[in-house]
Formats: C-alpha cells, sequence, structure tokens
C-alpha cells in the first residue's frame, strides 16, 4: 500500500485534507501512463469511472458514454415499473455489437410503417426479412434505410421494397460465428462495400448480422469496455429486498446484463442472500455489494461471502446531495472511509482473494463562474488511497448525457440542470424509498436533497480532460500505472 503519513493515522480526513507528495523524477509522457484497473473481480475498465446509480444521473445515454470511453455506467431502478430499466438495458446493449444476435426481423407482409417503428423504437433501419417474421423461417429478402427513406407510401408492403434473398451476399453461421471469426465477416462486408451483412445457418435462417456503424464505432472508441462479442457493458442498481429483486434481475439479465449493484444507503445483511441467489442462478453476473465504510463490515462480508461478492461500493453520507451525516450523525469522512476499506481487503487478500474497493461519492470539484470546473484531484486522491474505480454523481449530472433537461438559472446566471440525491423525499416517492428501507414506514427522513449544477455539456467533450487530468496528476507524481500509484504514492495531511 501508499505511504501513510503518521500524522493521518487514528484521524478522519477528506480529500481535501490530504494531498499526494511528487518524489520521483518523472520519465514518462502524460500519454504513458495506463489507468486501467478492476471495477469488479472479472471486469477490467480501461478508465476507472463509473456513473452512479440515481435517476438524475445515469440512464442509457449515459451508460453509453460512459461505456465507450472505457468506464461503465450503473442504471438507476428509480423507474415506475421494472421494464423500463430493463429497456434502458437493452439500448445500451443494441447500440454496437460484433455479431447482433436475435435481431430484429420483419416479414414480407408487414409495411413501410413497421420499419419505422423499429427505427423508433430501437435506432437503425436495417431488418431481415423471413418468411413469416421470425427468425425460426428462412430468409426472404432484407430492408435498408436506402430502401425507404424517400418512400411516403407507408402502407406499402416490404415485399414490394425489400432487396430479395438472390441479390443478397451472406456470410456462413458455421464459418463466422461458430469459429468466432468476426474479422472475416467484417472483411466480407467492406469487400462489397456493405451497410449490414446477414449471417445465416444450415436452413438459411438468420443467425446473426454483422453492421458497418458498429464496426466503426468499435473502432472510433478504443477503450470502450465491451464484453466478447463488442458490445458494450452495462450494470442495472437493484433493490436490497430478495423478494423484490428476483424479477428485475431475472428480466435484466435475458437481455445481456453484465452485473447488478445492490444498491443501499448501507449494507443490509440480506444483500448477502442477494448474491448467492445470484450466483446460484446467474453465475455469470458480477454482484457488487455497498455501501460500507470501516474495516469492520469488510471483515464480515468477506467471511460470510468472499466466494459471492466480485466489489465492494464504500460511501456512506460523503455525495453532493447526501445530508444523512448531517441528519442522522453516521457515516464518516470518504477518504478515510476508502483508505481503511482497501486497507482491510488488502490484508484479507491471503485468504479471500483480491476485491476491488469502488469509491462512491465525495468527488469534488472547483465550479465557480469563469473558471475551468475539471479538477480531477480528488479522483487521483481517491486511487491513491486504494480505490480501483471511482463513482460519481454530481460531476456527471450537469452532461447532456444524463436525463433530464437544461435550463437557465437567472439567480446564478448560468445553464443547470437538476440533481438529486436519492435520499430526497421527492425521490423516495418513487423506488428510492426501498434504498433507505423506509418503503414500509409512513414517516421519513431525508438523507437527500434536491438541487442543481452547472450545465457542462456534452461528455464526449468533458470526460477526455478528466481523462487527461488524472493521467497527468500521476505523471507529475512519477507512475505509469493505478497499480505504481497504489504501492508508492506519498500521502500527507495538508
Amino acid at each position: 500500500m501508499a505511504k501513510f503519513h503518521k500524522d493521518l493515522e487514528n484521524k478522519e480526513f477528506w480529500y481535501k485534507d490530504i494531498t499526494l507528495i511528487p518524489n520521483r523524477l518523472p520519465d514518462l509522457e502524460r500519454d504513458e501512463v495506463d489507468l486501467t484497473s478492476s471495477f469488479t473481480k472479472n471486469i477490467a475498465l480501461k478508465i476507472p469511472f463509473v456513473s452512479s446509480p440515481m435517476d438524475t444521473v445515469t440512464g442509457s445515454d449515459m451508460a453509453i458514454l460512459m461505456a465507450l470511453m472505457g468506464g461503465i455506467g450503473v442504471i438507476h431502478y428509480n423507474f415506475p415499473t421494472i421494464e423500463e430499466q430493463i429497456k434502458e438495458v437493452e439500448r445500451v446493449k443494441r447500440f454496437q455489437a460484433g455479431f447482433v444476435f436475435k435481431p430484429v426481423v420483419l416479414s414480407p407482409e408487414n409495411n413501410i410503417e413497421d420499419v419505422y417503428r423499429v427505427n423508433q423504437k430501437y435506432g437503425f433501419f436495417s431488418c431481415p426479412i423471413t418468411e413469416d417474421g421470425t427468425l425460426n423461417s428462412r430468409l426472404t429478402g432484407i430492408v435498408t434505410h436506402r430502401d425507404v427513406r424517400y418512400r411516403t407510401d407507408m402502407v406499402t408492403k416490404l415485399k414490394e421494397v425489400m432487396t430479395p434473398r438472390a441479390k443478397l451476399i451472406v456470410v456462413d453461421k458455421s464459418e463466422t460465428v461458430d469459429k468466432k471469426n468476426l474479422s472475416l465477416a467484417v472483411k466480407t462486408l467492406r469487400d462489397n462495400n456493405l451497410d449490414t451483412l446477414l449471417v445465416v445457418d444450415e436452413k438459411d435462417r438468420v443467425a446473426a448480422l454483422v453492421t458497418d456503424s458498429d464496426i466503426r464505432k468499435d473502432e472510433r472508441f478504443p477503450l470502450a469496455t465491451e464484453d466478447e462479442n463488442n458490445q458494450l457493458r452495462v450494470f442495472i442498481a437493484v433493490e436490497s429486498r430478495l423478494e423484490l429483486v428476483r424479477e428485475r434481475i431475472q428480466k435484466a439479465a435475458s437481455v445481456g446484463v453484465d452485473g447488478i449493484v445492490v444498491d443501499a444507503s448501507v449494507v443490509f445483511r440480506e444483500q448477502l442472500a442477494i448474491a448467492k441467489w445470484v450466483k446460484e442462478n446467474f453465475p455469470k453476473l458480477e454482484v457488487v455489494l455497498g455501501n460500507i465504510d470501516s474495516a469492520g463490515m469488510v471483515k464480515k462480508i468477506l467471511d460470510e461471502g468472499a466466494n459471492l461478492v466480485d466489489a465492494l461500493r464504500v460511501g456512506i453520507g460523503p455525495g453532493a446531495a447526501c445530508v444523512t451525516q448531517q441528519e442522522l450523525g453516521t457515516g464518516r469522512a470518504q477518504a478515510s472511509a476508502v483508505w481503511e476499506c482497501a486497507l482491510t481487503v488488502k490484508k484479507l487478500e491471503a485468504k479471500y482473494g483480491p476485491v476491488p474497493v469502488i469509491a462512491d461519492g465525495g468527488i469534488k470539484v472547483i465550479d465557480e463562474v469563469g473558471q475551468d470546473v475539471q479538477k480531477p484531484g480528488d479522483i487521483s486522491k481517491a486511487l491513491a488511497l486504494g480505490a480501483r474505480t471511482v463513482m460519481m454523481g454530481s460531476l456527471l449530472a450537469g452532461l447532456d448525457e444524463s436525463p433530464g433537461e437544461k435550463e437557465f438559472d437567472y439567480q446564478e446566471n448560468r445553464m443547470v440542470k437538476k440533481y438529486r440525491g436519492m435520499g430526497s423525499l421527492e425521490a423516495m416517492e418513487g423506488r428510492s424509498a426501498v434504498r433507505y428501507a423506509v418503503d414500509k414506514t409512513k414517516i421519513r427522513i431525508a438523507e437527500g436533497i434536491v438541487t442543481k449544477v452547472p450545465y457542462r455539456g456534452s461528455g464526449y467533450d468533458f470526460l477526455p480532460r478528466i481523462i487527461i487530468g488524472v493521467k497527468q496528476s500521476l505523471q507529475k507524481q512519477g507512475f505509469r500505472s493505478i497499480k505504481e500509484l497504489q504501492e508508492e504514492a506519498d500521502i500527507r495531511l495538508i
């Protein structure tokens, strides 16, 4: 672990209370710094950023942004229905892929209006046409945007506008999908200047498809967090009651979600039962438990379920929209919590193996009119203290990709976006009451507030500057990786 100054021992401290002392003579360029780190036991991120499962932070647009930039998003569960959260997961998983399995198909008797409905729901036009409009029947053609973009006769049957099977260039499933040979499919697609290439099985049924747009997305974002099929990874938040999560997790798993974050203000014992149920029924899903803030909590979780948990989420009450510490007098300074939890995990590593720690909340940025807001020093400090990744809410809530619309604040004389803690009374009118274990009570005490954050524009412009800032911090200290930072950082009280 890093060098921890004796003045910090047995003290509570926030990120603002510490600094990282450079002791090396740097001999590397900023771009040589590698920020790859473990999000969970089995998923690594090229960029150690995680978007918080808050309803003013992470929906599908934010999750797509985070994954493309090398991080990951956790979609909140404060929707009126489970299906609405699942649709957000589907949007992320359908955004890109190597092979697109279970593509949307139509029949020759469908009409042009049906193609536009597909586009409205999923964001694409290309649809294979099969005999009966299912994947169980033979391929008869394909309809793409080119076939319908200038048509105004919405009732025209697709059999009149589609490219027929006889004119299609396809590849065999046995030579591509079965051999995991995406390169052959891409070569065929590009050699023939196609937008969409269909993969068929021995009965001439559609097994998958490959699109040029997906391949170009993959090339444009080389750091993207992807699964083995080049689909973006995404997690969902779930309640901390086993009776409530079964249906949610089953439906999320059916559309390809990569893992769950059991989302609660403090880790309840029932989370271990949830983790056990998930590992028994969906062993490939990663499970994150939390929130915790002390060595005692780490030890209890690992003693009882080290084989069930894939990461631990640290932070009770440090968030910008959280007032747990003020209202209830419980929680602790976030930097202290991250250090103690990470140190305890490290001490228990020989017994239980490595368990990544996620630093959740407390990341502050300077944000005054006329000044830059990109000040990533707290992120570097969290990583130096032992966090493998950093979960953020308020820093991301002002982006175009967060849920909600921007508005002009006449008092502040600038554009803002709404940001609310999930413990606010407003948020608890939805599913969020479960997060604070007050869903069955009449009297509720707010542990969060509703506020506004500055509008920060597109995340595709904003996040690269934060990433560069973290890399520059490590460069100044002479570290090439987060591993080096965590082993050699010199952490001192200011």
